[in-house]
Formats: structure tokens, sequence, C-alpha cells
């Protein structure tokens, strides 16, 4: 079996465990997600808190809630809307109001696009996904979006910080890996935030 196959079968497992959370579970998870990712905006400085995030889809970490919450501690919360190619623009998030659905079927901004370039004004990036490794090594869904934004940076000097939500559970060691998977600094879970060296 190769990676991508092992890739494959492990998103399809995490999605299943995600559904069969119960919705007490899902509440009480959210809530915390959402209280740690709130305490790091307020421990980060004003200028800092240029933040990009994503719209969770339902099941996800972070849940309905999770936007405006961050929409209150940020100083500019931006969001991706999916172009074709696998690329990723941005906009400003304006109120749950001021959402659609994106060609991915993912609640994206209808105010103005921003462009690619605009994750470059960003200290905190938050990125979805299934699960990560004990490393940083995040498993997404498959499609490279985030894998693309991020590689601007790998050469960087002064990279933005960037951070998976995740449900407990999902740091796992069995996270396979690829040439092109980019690491993450840090995890935020219904635990707290940990930060990966």
């Amino acid at each position: 079996m190769n990676i991508r196959e092992k890739k494959s079968i492990l998103r399809a497992s995490l999605t299943q465990a995600r559904r069969g959370m119960s919705a007490e579970d899902v509440r009480a998870e959210d809530s915390a997600i959402i209280a740690h990712a709130a305490a790091l905006l307020r421990s980060m400085t004003p200028d800092e808190t240029t933040v990009a995030a994503y719209s969770p889809l339902p099941g996800e970490p972070g849940g309905s809630l999770l936007l405006d919450a961050l929409h209150g501690e940020a100083s500019s919360l931006l969001l991706p809307v999916s172009l074709p190619g696998g690329r990723l623009d941005w906009a400003l998030y304006q109120g749950r109001l001021a959402l659609s659905p994106g060609a991915l079927g993912i609640s994206e901004p209808t105010g103005e696009r921003l462009g690619p370039d605009a994750i470059d004004s960003c200290r905190l990036i938050l990125i979805p996904a299934l699960g990560v490794s004990p490393e940083g090594i995040r498993l997404g869904k498959g499609g490279g979006f985030y894998d693309r934004a991020l590689a601007r940076f790998a050469e960087s000097d002064d990279p933005p910080r960037t951070a998976v939500l995740l449900y407990n559970g999902e740091i796992r060691d069995d996270i396979p890996v690829e040439d092109h998977d980019m690491p993450v600094d840090m995890a935020i879970t219904p635990a707290g935030v940990r930060h990966f060296s």
C-alpha cells in the first residue's frame, strides 16, 4: 500500500470518528477549542493579530461559533476563497451574513477579493486538518490547497505561525508523510495549545 492509499484510509477513519461523536461531546470540545484559540490571540500583540482562518464545515473542530469568536479577537480575519487549480484567494470576514457557499460548498466571504498574496500580511494561519503527527505534519483532506498556499513561506526568515484545530485523539503517530506536506507550528485542541518543535 502506498502513502496516498494510507492517507485515504486514515482520512476515512478520522472522518467517520468525527461523525460518531455525540452532539454533547462536539459542543464541549468546540467550546474548549474556541476558548483556547481566543486566548492564543489575546496573548499576541495587536500587530500580530492579522489572522487567516477558514469556515468550518459541519463536523469540523470549532463549529459555527468559531469565526465570530476569532473576529472578536483579531485585528483582521481573512478567509480563503477557492480558485481553480487548487489555489486560494483571500477576503475579509465581515460576519456570517456576508458568507455564501463557494465552489467546494465551503462558506466564503462575499466581499472584495484581496488576492493570493494577502496571506503574507498574516502572523497566524489556522488550517483545517483531520489529524496531525507529534512532529506537526498535518493530514488534510487531500486537495493540497493549503500546502500550495503555505509553500510561499518555506524560505521565509519570519514566517507566520501555523495551527490546526483538532478534536481529542487527533494528534496521532500514524500520519503518513509525503515530501510536499508542510508542517504546522501548533495544534489547538480541547486540551489546550500544543506547540511542535
